[in-house]
């Protein structure tokens, strides 16, 4: 009996050999740039105790590595659509995989946040490219959706994997975690000989690159999937910042047991985006994250009602469902509505409002305990998914009516 390969389990079956040889560098590019900071969590205490930082420092070593995201990215969206993806890959994942692996080295609390920040401008250039190369390598839609979705499972396996060799490592020294990042830096290379040349043939000046972006407002499916990015990420960030602390004081969960019901999440979401190419043959992609944000908006509300922890596992795994479905086919409604030549631009311009959710959610959610208890979280959240939905949907279907009125 023939074993499937593994491209063929998530409908990339028969590539040309070029083609997976640029996947390998894009997968391997995505799975680096989530471990910027998954890889980090566990070392943090180690790291306190060895060079004598306080609790309320210790957090800058996310902060210093996200902010130059925010500024950088756009810069390196359109770096990439004008001058190509290759050099801006080969450049970012150097520095990230060097300053990184730095940080090992680090003599003084003070070089750690200065390493930090710049491996966070090399983060900054490949964060775009982690979904464009995709994009770039697959124009087909059903074949983007299925890379997108393998995207997402590697990612959610990485999540897994890799955080708990940082922390076995962090027992012996802090230092030692920070290693992993040198393995960025043969990707770099690899990227140089594997990615195919998307260098313009012709220089467009800066003005008229950004000119072309003024039809952006006028592509409903675009705006859809931005507000879905926004979306998602505030849901994110909102219910497992605050579901843990939930966990451990309403229902007297240890952490260790919160670990193994976030892991439920996790494997939902590996189950959907590993399917989410056969999932989105013949059906409307708009319509499928819809549906995962009604798991996901369902699965929210439904947390302060639940008797027992294993119902929290199953409704953490019904989120991770919706997750896995929501992640790659935003992905695929961005890319494939954007307009081509700026498509590094617009997936970067996509980051930036999720570094925006980001940084919103907790302090929303944190603003409403001043008035309500912490049950309130998961009924705002909620209700937040599922009318989003909704005026989603509604608006959908007033911009295709209106476009069927228009005379031909």
């Amino acid at each position: 009996m023939r074993v499937p390969s593994a491209g063929a389990l998530f409908g990339l079956g028969g590539l040309p050999a070029q083609t997976q040889r640029g996947l390998v560098v894009a997968f391997s590019t995505s799975v680096a740039s989530i471990m910027g900071v998954n890889l980090v969590y566990p070392v943090l205490p180690p790291m306190m105790q060895q060079l004598g930082v306080d609790t309320a420092a210790i957090g800058l070593v996310v902060t210093v590595y996200s902010v130059p995201m925010i500024f950088l990215s756009p810069l390196a969206g359109a770096v990439a659509d004008l001058h190509g993806r290759r050099p801006l890959l080969f450049g970012g994942m150097l520095l990230f995989g060097l300053a990184g692996a730095g940080v090992g080295l680090a003599p003084s609390f003070e070089w750690v946040l200065l390493l930090r920040a710049l491996q966070g401008v090399g983060a900054s250039a490949i964060m775009p490219l982690t979904i464009v190369l995709l994009s770039d390598l697959l124009e087909e839609g059903q074949r983007e959706s299925s890379a997108q979705g393998a995207k997402v499972v590697l990612d959610r396996v990485g999540m897994i994997v890799i955080p708990p060799v940082a922390g076995m490592l962090a027992m012996l020294s802090w230092g030692l975690a920070f290693y992993l990042f040198a393995l960025a830096v043969p990707v770099a290379f690899l990227g140089l000989a594997w990615l195919p040349e998307t260098r313009r043939a012709e220089h467009a000046s800066l003005r008229a690159y950004l000119g072309s972006f003024s039809g952006i407002g006028r592509r409903p499916r675009l705006l859809v999937a931005f507000s879905a990015g926004f979306l998602r990420f505030f849901l994110d960030y909102g219910y497992f910042t605050y579901l843990p602390i939930y966990l451990a004081f309403a229902r007297d969960i240890s952490p260790a047991t919160t670990g193994l019901l976030l892991g439920c999440f996790a494997v939902g979401a590996m189950v959907t985006a590993s399917l989410v190419g056969r999932l989105a043959r013949g059906r409307d992609p708009a319509h499928l994250v819809f549906l995962g944000f009604v798991l996901a908006g369902g699965s929210v509300l439904v947390i302060p009602v639940l008797p027992g922890a294993a119902l929290v596992g199953v409704s953490l795994f019904v989120y991770g469902l919706g997750n896995g479905i929501i992640s790659p086919l935003q992905k695929s409604l961005l890319t494939r509505n954007a307009p081509p030549d700026v498509r590094a631009g617009v997936v970067s311009l996509d980051r930036v409002v999720q570094q925006v959710a980001k940084s919103l959610a907790p302090g929303a959610m944190g603003a409403l305990l001043l008035v309500a208890d912490m049950t309130a979280i998961f009924w705002a959240l909620g209700v937040l998914s599922l009318a989003s939905v909704a005026l989603a949907a509604l608006l959908l279907g007033a911009w295709g009516r209106a476009r069927e009125a228009v005379p031909s």
